[in-house]
């Protein structure tokens, strides 16, 4: 996203954030499913515990808006904990998307979820107005060629298209499946488009940039009355609804490397599925990642040390606090569904999650060694009762059980609970009284360091676009916006950068 105004600089602020994190890391550092196994609730402070014991819905579903003040909250360090959020995230993070134009008609896309048609008529307008595409276009106006990155079903594709005539658009998609359901959507809803939507099934990597240019000369030759040299003049823009993982940072790579390519509008996802460096060189407990951090000043903060760039190496610790569940955490919900959750709805996902953390605690206490690893399910026909549970309830194995169930991982085989099951979790509840309100608890903690999660992943890109840009000498305008209602779609933010 951006930097903080209060902040002088990127070194300065990823300095800040990641002091912070490393001090907060508990709140977020286990999967959900292991807070328990990991002892989280132990390392969450006493004036915490009885905060969010004693926490009122209304206060609990505004306190992730660090920005505004609670009447009910007394305790300094909660206090100082929003307030260090407050200096850290940007303002723009809690603001609404601007309105845009609502002419974009979904002709063929009705059948599309409400979430899918808004993502794809707000990522249009955006391309059309960073592109200037003006409406139905011109012969004399300027051609484009859009290449769509992870074009799915070629919904994007299509409706730009429709948007303007004269543009032409290559989609690329790892799925053959959807390339060929792409295919055969312009030959039944859109024919005389077929000479300028082409999709390709090609996994994009860092080295597809031959592959893009001889694809675009291949396949829109007619469309450059047979001038093959064209493409070298012909301006592209590389675009995306969900560039998943490391696609987004592909993405940015190639537009860099590429003359042809003068602008990147693409929207990133799924953070927590980026590539891990060499597993066998690190422990699970430490994964390092491929594009994470990727900025040269990120790095040296993470490092503390202005002579080494490269991490591979290192003892540092950064690994164990901005891992997987860090990287799930930037990509969840945000606050805005959570504030508009009833007492009834907090009471039933904050019983679950406790339930099944106390599962994966107590799943290895079988009566045997068990050679084979288990796992734990949830009995589905039951969980919409989790809400109405009372603490006597909790108390109660048999209702646990009633929720929860074992499996062999190897042979799917369902496994008993024991009388050794029992008497674990009869120990973690008498431990735990209040166990459904404190993991609400720290979820709520957890929906309030969200934006900065996210900020410091998408800034850390932004950083990398403008160090990589002056190490070429290249003139770019990079930065991003949100366009997406949040509640409809969580990962709301598109990456705008031009080559001036």
């Amino acid at each position: 996203m951006s930097l903080p105004k209060v902040f002088a600089n990127s070194t300065e602020y990823f300095q800040q954030v990641n002091e912070f994190l490393k001090k907060y890391s508990w709140i977020y550092r286990e999967a959900n499913t292991g807070f328990l196994k990991a002892d989280i609730l132990n390392q969450m402070p006493h004036q915490y515990q009885k905060y969010f014991i004693e926490i009122t819905n209304e206060e609990l579903n505004r306190f992730p808006y660090i920005h505004e003040p609670l009447a009910l909250l007394n305790d300094e360090s909660i206090k100082n904990f929003r307030y260090q959020l407050n200096e850290l995230i940007p303002p723009e993070a809690f603001q609404e998307p601007r309105a845009m134009e609502k002419t974009i008609k979904m002709e063929n896309l009705k059948k599309m979820n409400i979430k899918k048609q808004h993502e794809i008529q707000r990522l249009a307008a955006v391309v059309k107005e960073n592109l200037k595409l003006n409406e139905n276009g011109n012969e004399q106006q300027e051609k484009y060629v859009l290449i769509d990155f992870g074009s799915g079903l070629g919904y994007l594709s299509e409706l730009l298209y429709k948007l303007n005539r004269n543009i032409l658009v290559l989609g690329l998609e790892a799925d053959n499946y959807r390339v060929e359901a792409a295919e055969k959507r312009v030959k039944t809803f859109m024919p005389t488009a077929n000479n300028s939507i082409q999709y390709r099934q090609q996994f994009i990597t860092e080295q597809s940039q031959e592959f893009i240019v001889q694809t675009v000369e291949e396949v829109f030759k007619l469309n450059y009355q047979q001038v093959t040299t064209q493409t070298t003049t012909t301006k592209m823009a590389i675009i995306g609804l969900h560039a998943c993982a490391d696609l987004t940072i592909t993405s940015l790579k190639l537009f860099l490397q590429m003359p042809q390519v003068q602008h990147l509008i693409i929207m990133p996802c799924c953070y927590h599925k980026l590539q891990v460096c060499d597993e066998s060189a690190v422990t699970k407990a430490a994964l390092k990642f491929r594009n994470f951090p990727l900025s040269e000043s990120l790095k040296k903060v993470l490092l503390n040390n202005d002579d080494k760039s490269n991490y591979a190496e290192t003892q540092e610790t950064f690994p164990t606090y901005l891992n997987r569940p860090f990287l799930r955490l930037a990509c969840q919900q945000t606050l805005k569904r959570w504030s508009k959750c009833s007492s009834i709805e907090h009471c039933k996902h904050g019983n679950e999650m406790f339930l099944r953390a106390v599962a994966e605690l107590i799943k290895m206490e079988g009566e045997e060694v068990v050679e084979q690893e288990l796992i734990v399910f949830k009995r589905k026909e039951e969980t919409a009762n989790l809400s109405s549970l009372s603490a006597e309830d909790l108390k109660s194995f048999d209702t646990f059980s009633r929720f929860y169930g074992l499996k062999s991982k190897s042979t799917n085989d369902i496994v008993a609970w024991s009388e050794r099951h029992r008497r674990r979790y009869l120990e973690t509840i008498d431990k735990y009284p209040n166990g459904g309100k404190l993991a609400e608890g720290l979820t709520c903690l957890q929906t309030s360091i969200q934006k900065l999660c996210e900020n410091l992943v998408l800034y850390d890109r932004l950083c990398y676009m403008e160090e990589t840009a002056l190490k070429m000498n290249l003139k770019i305008n990079v930065r991003y916006e949100k366009i997406m209602d949040e509640e409809l779609s969580p990962r709301c933010y598109v990456l705008i950068a031009e080559k001036l």
